[in-house]
């Protein structure tokens, strides 16, 4: 096998390759990677075996906190070895080691390996995992999220969704609480998001008002934008990431008029009816996790739980490349 750093010229060969690979989304796009390349140091890899045949592609930049680590992507929710199912065992450890080598030798010391979490995998896809095992990572950071398996029954007990169910029938749609997606409700959506977010977390949104739009723009099978209205007032919304396998939010608000209608409520049953149609094997609420993963915000966690979800992790793991001491 070799090895060649990421180029822009090569974006069109990566983006085909990774169409084909069963964890890979439109996040690892370079697509999708380049609407903010330029806040970070691009050290994305190509590995080939020895006919040159692209056999797998490795997201990844310079952290912004250190310049001693790469992450694997900064950019992105997760990383990690975007390959066509077939580095299995010891080629994908002998990959891996690859990978550790070419990163000691241009000077880093560090490897923070994000990885896709299995619900985004179409086929069994851990080698990786094994891999990082054997060549001595460390588990530093797990976050928990609440997702629904829409392939099977509804977990939660009959009576409990029907309670939940009547509650929102009466509280949303019988005042005339309406779901839309049109874009033209972006800009109302977002500034009710910032001002959620600095009151709560004194935070702003990852993506900007600009950002956002133009991933709307140029994503249109996989990034929506779905707002509950009542006479055309937002009263709640969400940004929806769709993936092969996965309908995951990206955001979620809810005004205070909205919290009496149970607006929230109402948009995620219309949000997780829409993604079992289109036939997604998950839908997911995203993680209830802060600090890293050791602080778990149970009321959040509960309220996302009680629409039938339950958790599911998201690992990372760091490698020590190079120890010059």
């Amino acid at each position: 096998m070799r090895i060649i750093l990421y180029t822009p010229d090569e974006a069109k060969r990566w983006d085909e390759f990774i169409a084909t690979c069963p964890m890979a989304t439109f996040l690892h796009s370079r697509r999708f990677l380049s609407y903010h390349k330029d806040r970070f140091q691009d050290l994305s890899l190509m590995l080939f075996d020895d006919e040159n045949k692209l056999l797998a592609c490795f997201p990844a930049a310079q952290s912004l906190s250190d310049p001693t680590i790469v992450v694997s992507h900064p950019g992105i929710t997760f990383g990690g070895v975007l390959h066509q199912g077939r580095l299995l065992g010891t080629a994908m450890i002998q990959l891996m080691q690859l990978i550790i080598d070419y990163y000691s030798t241009i000077g880093y010391k560090t490897l923070e390996y994000k990885s896709v979490p299995s619900i985004y995998h179409k086929l069994p896809c851990a080698d990786d995992l094994y891999a990082l095992f054997l060549l001595g990572a460390i588990l530093y950071r797990r976050d928990l999220g609440c997702v629904i398996d829409l392939r099977l029954p509804i977990s939660l007990p009959p009576s409990e969704m029907s309670k939940l169910q009547n509650m929102i029938k009466r509280k949303a749609v019988n005042k005339g609480v309406q779901v839309c997606h049109q874009i033209g409700f972006l800009e109302p959506l977002w500034e009710l998001l910032a001002n959620n977010l600095e009151e709560k977390y004194s935070a702003k949104p990852i993506h900007s008002l600009e950002e956002i739009k133009y991933l709307l723009e140029n994503f249109p099978d996989e990034i929506e934008l779905r707002v509950a209205v009542l006479d055309g007032k937002i009263l709640s919304g969400t940004i929806l990431f769709i993936s092969p396998t996965v309908m995951h939010t990206q955001y979620l608000v809810v005004s205070e008029a909205g919290k009496s209608f149970f607006a929230l409520d109402f948009l995620m049953e219309n949000c997780i009816e829409n993604a079992r149609k289109l036939g997604k094997a998950y839908f997911s609420f995203g993680i209830s996790t802060e600090q890293n993963g050791r602080y778990l915000n149970q009321g959040l966690y509960q309220s996302k739980a009680k629409h039938g979800g339950a958790g599911v992790t998201h690992d990372f793991y760091r490698v020590i490349i190079r120890n010059d001491e």
